[in-house]
């Protein structure tokens, strides 16, 4: 447990990874709900936001940040969450993953900002703010590896392309995409309860703004998928199609050469001079037709 920070007015504490029994101390000391205990424990929970008995509010938000890969919980594998207890005296914050967003607003906010004029909600608001933009730096990533993806495909160098990349980048997406999906319910409900402030209207356009990089993804990552399937299926039309070509030349051709090959004592044919050169001939006469036919029905 830490003090960030403490004024004549309220009094800021983080908690890092705490056990169950340091969280139910903090809860008796400070009359918190058992649910909300239990949601700040819960490492897979979604965000959520209420406004409590006591003047105690319970705010639960999820920053960016990657875990090893496909985890059954893609809530999981890309964010962390950040419980925050909001009392008339006290913002008692909760999180088991560490993160730069509470040194930077101590270096950045708390240290150059007169104490008197600090805040329950300026901190909250620069707390929920950092949280939503540490979703934009993998959004700008991920849009610059769906371009280079996208080069690959219409420059064709399919051979390029790795499809477990662009189903990494779809899944990452979708996820960010639900948990600012559920984060913008919150703010919302933030705002009601803060009877919308300049304040939570720039966290609900920040919120927004981070929704529609993530959705823009999200449909980009599809798109291509759809794009890249339907062209390797082209390319695999293309094969066939040239087989196709191909049989159709040799067929005829090996039919004649099977019939003529069969060797039977009383074919004619075997015992005439010019056999042999006619023979040919209504071969290559048969493979000028095909030819013929094919650049009439542009197949060739």
């Amino acid at each position: 447990m830490q003090t960030l920070f403490e004024n004549d007015k309220f009094k800021w504490i983080n908690l890092h990874n705490p056990t169950k029994t340091e969280l139910e101390e903090i809860a008796v000391k400070y009359s918190f709900q058992k649910l909300t205990i239990e949601d700040s424990l819960e490492p897979g929970h979604l965000p959520k936001y209420e406004s409590g008995e006591n003047s105690t509010s319970f705010l639960l938000i999820r920053f960016f940040g990657k875990e090893s890969p496909f985890q059954k919980n893609t809530i999981k594998e890309f964010s962390h969450k950040i419980s925050i207890f909001i009392g008339p005296d006290y913002i008692i914050t909760v999180h088991q993953q560490e993160t730069k967003i509470f040194e930077n607003i101590v270096n950045k906010y708390l240290k150059n900002t007169d104490v008197g004029k600090i805040t329950i909600k300026n901190i909250l608001y620069r707390i929920i703010f950092a949280t939503l933009k540490s979703y934009e730096a993998p959004a700008f990533e991920m849009d610059e590896e769906i371009n280079q993806l996208e080069h690959l495909i219409f420059t064709d160098d399919l051979r390029k392309i790795q499809i477990p990349n662009l189903y990494k980048l779809k899944r990452e997406a979708t996820a960010c995409k639900k948990i600012l999906d559920y984060t913008l319910e919150v703010i919302n409900e933030y705002r009601l309860d803060n009877k919308r402030t300049s304040s939570a209207q720039d966290l609900y356009e920040e919120n927004i703004k981070m929704l529609h990089l993530h959705t823009q993804i999200v449909d980009d990552a599809q798109s291509l998928l759809s794009t890249y399937l339907s062209m390797n299926g082209q390319k695999s039309n293309e094969i066939m199609q040239t087989l196709t070509v191909f049989s159709a030349f040799f067929l005829p051709l090996t039919f004649i050469a099977g019939i003529y090959g069969m060797n039977f004592e009383f074919m004619p044919e075997l015992k005439y001079k010019w056999s042999y050169p006619i023979c040919l001939f209504v071969m290559l006469l048969v493979v000028f037709f095909i030819y013929i036919w094919f650049k009439k029905k542009r197949y060739l």
